[in-house]
């Protein structure tokens, strides 16, 4: 019985042996394919972006230099990826226009693309720059869009035609949102312009949806009364804020303009009212905002 169970013990150490045999060779084996794949994989390249909150995959990005009043320009990174290895060399991409889907105007809406994009080298990305313009008084009513795309170069294909392509769509303009009729009874009667005002004087973008939380109260009206102040007497504000960099000059026509110094084409006209003594602006509708 001894000699028995030495034998069946030798048998199966050698059939384990021969199954951890099978195994390392079934591991050496699985990574040699595995750095096949990864050294004979496309030198590729896509688009690389994906939505701020949600975390999903996108192909645009939407933006208002309404919510910017202080800037004539703005730069929107785009991030392009490659696929395969990284090089020890500077490899370059191209990216053009797709003027079918495309409505902004170069120059005018959009500074002109570069002739090629460089990946550094031993880099797996890189952030390309779009830079937008604030010049075309039709943003404020319109909203244009500039749609991208990958090109192939002897240094990376396109193969991934799902994520070649981009979209920027953006304007000059507000819509009203539905904080403004929460704090209506601070804000006073909707306009677009008025909205720009707010903006522009209270250095936010946005009140609280509801008035749940009565801890935000005192920040909503710090915003508003600061907002009222302006209303009140531009001229005051202005010199109450001096490092906001607005301005009110008066021009060659004898008239007042109240504006951004970064931002000088954009400017609102002060009008004098001789019943209360008070300068104001007048909203998109021609009515006074009060």
């Amino acid at each position: 019985m001894m000699k028995s169970h030495l034998a069946t013990d030798k048998i199966y150490n050698m059939k384990k042996l021969f199954f951890i045999g099978l195994c390392a060779l079934g591991f050496f084996t699985a990574c040699e394919k595995a750095e096949e794949i990864t050294y004979n994989s496309n030198n590729d390249i896509y688009f690389d972006f994906e939505d701020e909150e949600s975390g999903d995959r996108v192909d645009s990005f939407r933006y208002s230099f309404a919510l910017y009043p202080d800037k004539s320009s703005d730069t929107i990174f785009l991030k392009v990826r490659i696929s395969g290895e990284r090089t020890s060399y500077d490899r370059k991409f191209k990216i053009a226009t797709m003027g079918q889907f495309t409505t902004a105007t170069v120059d005018l809406h959009y500074e002109p693309l570069l002739a090629e994009y460089t990946i550094p080298a031993d880099s797996g990305s890189i952030m390309v720059p779009i830079v937008l313009l604030n010049q075309d008084p039709m943003l404020m009513d319109t909203t244009v869009r500039l749609t991208l795309q990958l090109q192939e170069t002897s240094d990376f294909a396109t193969s991934f035609t799902q994520l070649d392509s981009a979209k920027i769509i953006w304007s000059n303009r507000l819509e009203k949102p539905t904080w403004w009729d929460v704090w209506r009874g601070e804000l006073g009667d909707y306009s677009r312009v008025k909205h720009e005002l707010f903006i522009r004087t209270t250095g936010t973008t946005a009140l609280p949806n509801d008035q749940s939380d009565y801890q935000q109260t005192p920040m909503v009206l710090y915003y508003t009364r600061r907002f009222r102040a302006f209303i009140s007497d531009p001229f005051a504000w202005v010199a109450q804020y001096p490092d906001e960099g607005y301005v009110i000059t008066k021009e060659d026509d004898g008239q007042y303009y109240f504006y951004n110094k970064n931002n000088p084409e954009k400017k609102y006209l002060l009008e004098y009212s001789s019943s209360d003594g008070k300068y104001f602006i007048r909203d998109e509708n021609g009515s006074r905002i009060n």
